[in-house]
């Protein structure tokens, strides 16, 4: 039997593994994107409870959808979409059922409740760079959730699910330029916002 290389396949070589019955073969790619759409679903939902269950719903969703991806474009793209697509629908479906707003689930005292990036901070670090962490990354959070929306998205399907200029104007079904611009904005409101923290400044530079 085929198995993809184990040193570094290509998606398309996952996709097919998979679709001949190679079930490790997804895991591989679990691996490969659970950070950058996490992070895209954080976007969407702050609350961690939530996030996580949306979060597993867009891989079952994948599951369903990979006989779907014809290989014309980025896989990468691809998903990111689907994620997106799917988080839209489901505060749409929220908004439906009158449920609480996302943004009222969310407790900044808690850090269970922690975005990755306010969580960022590693516990075996000594106390005092565990505290200078925590503070760089809620200064961060901070700014980056005062954003308007279009460029917040952009920030970070850009800086957190390393995708490219290319595969986000994709995934918004916008130009490249417009993507970029809306990147430009975000760095320079983020620069902005943090200029009288030189300590954050710097990551921005």
């Amino acid at each position: 039997m085929n198995r993809p290389n184990p040193a570094s396949p290509r998606d398309d070589e996952l996709i097919a593994a998979y679709l001949k019955g190679q079930t490790e073969a997804f895991g591989v790619l679990f691996q490969r994107y659970k950070n950058g759409i996490f992070f895209v679903v954080r976007n969407y939902f702050h609350n961690r409870e939530r996030a996580e269950e949306v979060f597993q719903e867009v891989f079952l969703k994948l599951l369903e959808r990979l006989d779907h991806f014809d290989g014309s474009g980025s896989f990468r793209g691809w998903f990111f979409t689907l994620c997106r697509n799917h988080c839209i629908d489901r505060l749409r479906q929220q908004a439906r059922r009158h449920e609480t707003p996302d943004s009222q689930w969310r407790h900044e005292d808690d850090d269970s409740q922690a975005t990755p990036i306010a969580r960022a901070a590693n516990e075996a670090m000594p106390a005092d760079e565990r505290a200078y962490d925590r503070e760089l990354a809620a200064h961060l959070e901070e700014a980056i959730q005062k954003l308007p929306d279009e460029q917040r998205e952009t920030f970070l399907l850009k800086e957190r699910g390393g995708l490219t200029f290319e595969e986000i104007a994709q995934m918004m079904g916008v130009s490249i330029n417009t993507v970029k611009s809306r990147m430009r904005y975000a760095l320079e409101s983020l620069r902005r916002g943090l200029r009288h923290k030189p300590f954050v400044k710097e990551a921005l530079r």
